[in-house]
């Protein structure tokens, strides 16, 4: 399951960039002509918006900008037939994380690297030695992670990056055969013919640097600027060598996130019709945004400007599922049109590829049916084949049963380079290769130069790096993502609009309404945001939770609640105005600026499945002190460290301070901190199945008078286990939490002690704290995790818990 999950995410990040070809101009070697047309090799024409003469007359902001952006277009196509050959060491490494929502802890679920050397020659191909290959897949049972090891050595040819070909888009993303015109069916490419009526152009900074020759480069920089809002338009800056226009650095993002649901609706009103309602609420909203690509090349014997760094990272959402996803490369080259590279032997194509090759002359349509086919052939062949061997009539030989290597010949740029690898088969000794890192889990600074790409991306991606303004019509947005259960609401629906404006800025409205109490929950906000940051001004009117640990109005909480009459959250109402700041990239922080009523919230509802076969009834909601403040908050949520058996730190700290009055009378203000920080490490070496420890130590205090709504409740599973939600409450509190635990089967099965204490700050010590100690069971790292713990003091009594994103 985790693989394709996985692969989903990092394919959200290879938007494809077409098929085109290289130019025809003659200025420099070209082999092959432009091919542009519907009926050009079966493949359709380009869909874009033409361009006018109001297009052209306000894409440039300066006439530096004008004639740079087409010395660019020109030299993106002109591919240096003087570049011959070259040999090069590659790395790449492709990660996906898991976490819920904002602060949950990143979990690394998937991580491959790939190290091999690439010798290329212009006549006749690359050939690729994989030197290196691992895959981890932390959280799932090791055969697993071997299943998804091997398939993945096994397109170990697929997996290397070529740092050049002929024709091969500069930009990166797509990694196929950079194309001539715009075509709005997948990346709107700033530097393709036409890009003006989706664009406009600045000059930017200049820079440049003396060659050991004497000779000096400049650089310039070219800001790009989308006219609208779009998924598929890019927010960057490109720099380029003045003399010869090829691209030399970029940084850039994409406008916003694209709506997957959306974008199925817009190309095919009834796909997706298919999909059961229930099955798309829960998967509901699915987002996929990229929030940074960083590409730089390198100057070789004065001439060549060859890659050197390729980044891109984002993140893609399903429901309350956060998938954050980095894939970098990084080449090296030893030589470059070099004389030993000229006897490279020739490429015999085996005869599969012919007949892939073959396909392009042929019709779209009768290229389909001979795929189906050929497909459904290959299929049958192959079940033959595994029928006698398993039937003992034939033996079951592969390549690596006759030899130490694996050949296999592959095509790139749409089947016009051969491409043949070689694969070793003795699997550890790829995943133990010299040519990659010491750890799979190293931050790979060495690698891929992350501070100076980072640096790049803040100064090309500030917050005012956005498009044009530009009012786009309204979106919708409702679904089980907008239900909730609790015993204040009772069954909670709701709805979202959002309105774009453009340079970054949106406007959003969100109402529910609970059956219980009938009580609307409103809110309006106006933000602005770069995918990385975003600054937002809210009004509103809404049920919060009191709960300093866990999150009592999600989806899964509710159904906890709905099924079993356990609502483990305090809740309270607020109405006003706030200011908020998140940060997406990185550590997660957030901080607020705010000024609200706040009040108490009446436990209306009374139904619960739970109550109808057992007349179990939920626990009094808090009485909240009723007052108005105004104040800041500020939390900050960091993971360090990704190896699951070597040292692991997760560390959440908030602080909070407010003043106001109370409707009793009198002024009042108060302030709070706190944080919590989880040690976990394997009691043993790295690469032996020895028990895993973890250590969860949390502390809190404040000043000044804390109204009931914000003092801190222990209990349940995220702080002391086997005691319920809010046995103890007060202005102060630790707990600590010991764990011992050992892989088991699919998940991680381990034995626990708990133990804490809340009440007034004045009595931080003396007094018998909670406790509490049991076993639990978790899959995917601690996403999913279940707990049988048995209260020691003050409550005795059993409490089993099923919960999402457990520390440990």
């Amino acid at each position: 399951m985790l693989l394709p999950l996985a692969t989903a995410a990092v394919l959200a990040i290879q938007v494809q960039v077409g098929v085109t070809v290289t130019d025809t101009t003659g200025a420099k070697d070209s082999s092959r002509s432009v091919c542009i047309g519907a009926d050009c090799r079966g493949r359709r024409a380009p869909e874009r918006i033409a361009v006018t003469p109001q297009h052209l007359a306000t894409a440039y902001r300066d006439t530096t900008a004008r004639r740079l952006l087409l010395r660019a277009r020109l030299a993106r196509l002109q591919q240096d037939s003087a570049i011959v050959s070259y040999d090069a060491m590659t790395y790449q490494r492709i990660s996906a994380g898991m976490a819920i929502g904002r602060f949950g802890r990143d979990r690394l679920i998937f991580r491959t690297e790939n190290a091999s050397r690439v010798r290329w020659h212009r006549d006749v191909g690359a050939y690729v030695e994989v030197k290196g290959s691992r895959t981890v897949m932390p959280g799932i049972p090791d055969e697993g992670e071997d299943d998804a090891e091997e398939d993945i050595r096994e397109e170990g040819v697929d997996m290397a990056p070529i740092p050049y070909l002929p024709g091969q888009e500069t930009l990166w993303l797509g990694t196929g055969i950079a194309k001539v015109e715009v075509d709005e069916r997948s990346m709107v490419h700033p530097l393709a013919a036409g890009s003006e009526a989706y664009y406009t152009y600045a000059a930017g900074d200049a820079a440049g640097f003396r060659l050991p020759d004497g000779r000096e480069v400049r650089l310039r920089e070219l800001k790009v600027r989308p006219r609208t809002v779009r998924w598929n338009l890019v927010v960057g800056s490109l720099w380029f060598d003045e003399r010869s226009g090829q691209l030399v650095r970029a940084a850039y993002r994409f406008a916003e996130p694209l709506d997957v649901w959306a974008e199925v609706r817009r190309n095919d009103p009834d796909e997706g019709d298919d999909v059961p309602v229930a099955v798309r609420g829960l998967i509901s909203p699915m987002h996929g945004q990229v929030t940074g690509v960083a590409v730089e090349y390198g100057l070789h014997q004065g001439r060549f400007w060859l890659p050197r760094l390729q980044a891109a990272e984002g993140s893609a959402r399903a429901s309350f599922m956060r998938i954050p996803f980095r894939m970098e490369q990084s080449f090296r080259y030893t030589a470059v049109n070099a004389e030993a590279l000229d006897t490279m032997p020739r490429i015999e194509l085996p005869q599969y590829v012919l007949e892939e090759r073959m396909l392009d002359s042929l019709p779209e349509a009768e290229r389909e049916r001979w795929r189906d086919s050929t497909r459904d052939a290959r299929r049958a062949a192959r079940k033959a084949r595994a029928d006698s061997v398993e039937r003992k009539l034939i033996a079951d030989v592969s390549p690596c049963d006759t030899g130490t290597v694996e050949r296999v010949v592959d095509m790139r740029m749409d089947g016009r380079v051969p491409v043949v690898g070689f694969i070793p088969c003795d699997r550890e000794a790829l995943a133990q290769s010299p040519e990659l890192p010491k750890s799979i889990y190293d931050e790979g600074e060495e690698l891929f130069d992350a501070s100076a790409r980072e640096a790049l991306l803040a100064q090309a991606l500030t917050l005012g790096a956005q498009p044009a303004f530009g009012l786009r019509p309204p979106e919708l947005h409702y679904g089980l993502q907008f239900v909730r259960f609790n015993r204040v609401e009772g069954l909670s629906v709701g709805a979202n609009a959002t309105q774009q404006f453009g340079a970054g800025y949106v406007a959003d409205a969100t109402l529910r309404l609970g059956l219980a109490d009938l009580e609307p929950n409103v809110e309006l906000g106006f933000a602005r945001t770069n995918l990385s940051r975003t600054i937002r001004l809210g009004g509103y009117n809404r049920l919060v939770s009191a709960n300093d640990w866990g999150n009592p109005l999600s989806f899964g909480s509710s159904l906890s609640a709905l099924m079993w009459g356990r609502d483990d959250g305090f809740y309270y109402r607020a109405s006003g105005i706030d200011l908020t700041g998140t940060r997406e990239v990185g550590p997660s922080v957030d901080w607020r600026l705010f000024a609200e009523l706040q009040r108490g919230a009446a436990a209306e509802n009374t139904f619960s499945f739970a109550r109808l076969l057992g007349d179990r009834r939920f626990q009094p909601n808090i009485a909240a002190d009723r007052g108005q403040w105004a104040g800041a908050s500020l939390r900050a949520v960091r993971t360090l460290g990704l190896d699951p058996r070597g040292w692991r730190l997760f560390g959440d700290a908030r602080v909070e301070g407010a003043a106001g009055s109370l409707d009793t009378g009198g002024v009042a203000s108060f302030g709070r901190l706190a944080t919590d920080i989880t040690l976990s490490r394997a009691l043993g070496p790295a690469a032996s199945n020895a028990p895993l420890a973890a250590l969860t130590m949390s502390a809190g205090s404040s000043v000044g008078d804390v109204p009931v709504q914000r003092l801190w409740y222990l209990g349940g599973p995220q702080t002391v286990r086997g005691q319920a939600p809010g046995t103890a409450a007060g202005n102060a509190y630790w707990f600590g939490r010991v764990e011992l635990a050992q892989n088991v089967w699919i998940g991680r099965a381990s034995l626990f002690g708990d133990a804490g204490w809340a009440g007034s700050r004045d009595e931080f010590s003396g007094t018998r704290a909670m406790s509490g100690a049991g076993a639990g069971y978790s899959i995917l790292d601690g996403l999913v995790r279940f707990d049988l713990a048995r209260g020691i003091y003050p409550s005795e009594r059993w409490r089993a818990d099923l919960h999402l994103d457990a520390r440990f």
